[in-house]
């Protein structure tokens, strides 16, 4: 079938002149994870992945990705002509220059400027340029191909209350004015979902598993416009915007409607997010920064931090009745890992203002813990016994707050000393940067290390970063800070600052054998001043035993043994009043201390 649909896709192609075609795994909004209907690169390969970009040329086609989903490309793809290059720098535009080189001078290179920002279009320009390659956006030529493409997301959007959300959409956009004002503009252009969802305080369901609204956003001096089908909304809500001076305008009217506004006005914008067939529409001037939303979102307000505490608790007890489920079952029987992922979320599903997952769960049974973003199907699934290693990544939506958590667990057995050690250099691994106090401004890439120089010690390493900036029921990974070897990625290159929610994620995987990996979620907060300024270190927030049957506990510290005692002390005392007497007499037993 995919063989077949790139067949079409080559006529096609042929027929409006084009010597190839590169095809995002992005929407016109740069999303990470997109709604069925802009699913095209998976369409036309199979691939699964959140992160990829497929290559069509006449006569070959080329599937871009990183580290994370090289042996997930070998199980869904195998079978088709699509050749893998395996990118050494996650998100790096590698594909560009090995396209360009390969095409004869005034080639032909068909994209959808919808899929593409300012600055992508930007970079692929300067690279074809030198050899009289031509850009041709294509916007319809999917459509003749995919003919039951999905339609764009029409569920109706909630506003967001302000007991969740700790900040009114006045006071949002009254910040943007500000911001407005001092750059001398006239209005300010938004395109991020995540950020118009924070901006105006609302929610949906357009994309699986983030709580996203399709739309633009233009915020003027005096009035704002929300570009967003009007029939989403309900009377209430569209009352309670027009008394904020907020127009509610479809989502399709968004692109003629901008290309009208004055050209003697400016607008500040983020070109990493823009799409380019907006960019190209609009007469007025740009004032290139930055988005401000990106920024404000990112510090949560004391509503959020609470929140974030609440939902970690609820986490911490569903996972509590999960595991002693899943000990219980296995004493038994042998349970698939779809299934597995099914039981969890149901266990969460009991807990209040549970909204759905964050991601799709990870329940990666020996070796296939070792596929970084691996999931289960129903009818391919592992079934798990009482013995060995099991990996379980997994989070949720609730109404206050988003969760991530990965815990990697022995099953039964006698684990060999190599995964012991390799468990305990990932363990130290994570309390080194935990631990790490380190002055405001500080970057990702600066602290990434120190999540990986016990593993480098064994020769060991993971092929992913250490972790990413984390929403309030909002998005899972959410920009710009996290920690990564990347420098050109913002979560490389932003400062970390006070009250932010990061994830702290190292792991060690062996192909077809294990993966390993310890994920919390962790608040940055205010430590001391100094003569050489502030300085920041982190809380961990994640409320679940880590497993200590792996541990090789001659090889920590008595610092780091004091961290663990210290953190499973905090589970118990803030789980153990939510839990029956025998779910209290397990979590008291995984919980014990670490001599």
């Amino acid at each position: 079938m995919i063989n077949k649909r790139l067949e079409k896709l080559r006529q096609k192609m042929s027929n409006s002149n084009l010597d190839a075609i590169i095809i995002p795994s992005t929407d016109p909004h740069q999303s990470e994870y997109v709604a069925k209907y802009w699913k095209v690169r998976e369409y036309f390969t199979g691939f699964t992945g959140s992160a990829g970009v497929l290559i069509v040329k006449q006569n070959e086609s080329a599937l871009w990705t990183d580290s994370r989903y090289f042996l997930q490309f070998e199980d869904e793809c195998g079978d088709y002509n699509i050749n893998l290059h395996k990118q050494s720098i996650p998100h790096a535009p590698e594909h560009v220059q090995w396209l360009c080189d390969s095409l004869e001078e005034n080639a032909v290179i068909g994209l959808d400027f919808l899929q593409f920002s300012k600055a992508q279009l930007d970079y692929i320009k300067g690279i074809a340029t030198p050899k009289q390659l031509l850009l041709k956006n294509v916007p319809n030529l999917i459509d003749t191909i995919w003919t039951d493409r999905p339609e764009l997301p029409s569920f109706s959007v909630n506003l967001h209350p302000l007991e969740y959300s700790g900040e009114s959409t006045a006071s949002k956009i009254e910040k943007v004015q500000n911001k407005i004002i001092h750059a001398k503009a006239n209005y300010y252009l938004f395109s991020s979902l995540d950020e118009i969802a924070w901006l105006f305080n609302i929610r949906s369901q357009d994309v699986d598993f983030t709580p996203l609204v399709t739309a633009y956003a233009i915020v003027g001096l005096e009035k704002t416009i929300l570009y967003c089908n009007r029939n989403r909304f309900s009377a209430h809500a569209i009352e309670s915007f027009l008394k904020l001076n907020i127009e509610i305008v479809d989502y399709h009217l968004a692109i003629p409607e901008l290309g009208k506004l004055d050209a003697n006005k400016k607008i500040i914008a983020d070109v990493s997010s823009l799409n380019y067939a907006v960019y190209s529409a609009v007469k007025s001037q740009f004032i290139i920064q930055n988005s401000i939303a990106k920024t404000l979102k990112t510090i949560k307000n004391n509503t959020e931090i609470q929140g974030s505490k609440n939902c970690m608790i609820k986490d911490g007890v569903a996972l509590t009745k999960f595991f002693i489920w899943l000990e219980k079952e296995l004493e038994t029987k042998a349970i698939s890992e779809f299934e597995i992922g099914k039981k969890l979320e149901s266990f969460r599903k009991e807990q209040a203002l549970y909204m759905g997952e964050s991601f799709a769960a990870i329940v990666g049974y020996k070796g296939n813990g070792a596929v970084i973003h691996y999931t289960a199907s129903q009818n391919s699934a592992a079934l798990v016994k009482n013995e060995d290693i099991l990996l379980v990544d997994s989070g949720a939506q609730y109404q206050d707050g988003t969760t991530d958590i990965t815990r990697t667990v022995w099953l039964g057995g006698t684990p060999n000393t190599a995964l012991k050690t390799a468990y305990t250099a990932v363990l130290k691994g994570y309390i080194e940067l935990e631990q790490l106090q380190f002055p405001k401004g500080t970057v990702g890439m600066q602290m990434d290390a120190f999540a990986r120089v016990h593993l480098w010690k064994h020769g060991l390493d993971y092929p992913h970063g250490t972790g990413h900036g984390i929403g309030s029921f909002g998005m899972v990974h959410e920009p710009a800070q996290g920690f990564t070897t990347n420098p050109a990625t913002s979560s490389g290159s932003s400062a970390h600052s006070a009250h932010q929610l990061t994830t702290i994620e190292p792991g060690c995987y062996k192909k077809d054998v294990y993966g390993i990996r310890i994920e919390n979620v962790v608040l940055s907060v205010p430590i001391k001043q100094t003569e050489f300024g502030d300085f920041l270190g982190f809380k961990p927030m994640t409320l679940f035993p880590i497993d200590r049957q792996l541990i090789n506990t001659s090889l920590l510290l008595e610092s780091e043994k004091e961290w663990f005692n210290t953190y499973h002390k905090m589970v118990f005392e803030q789980l153990s009043s939510f839990l029956d007497t025998d779910e209290k007499a397990w979590l008291e037993d995984k919980c014990k201390t670490l001599e």
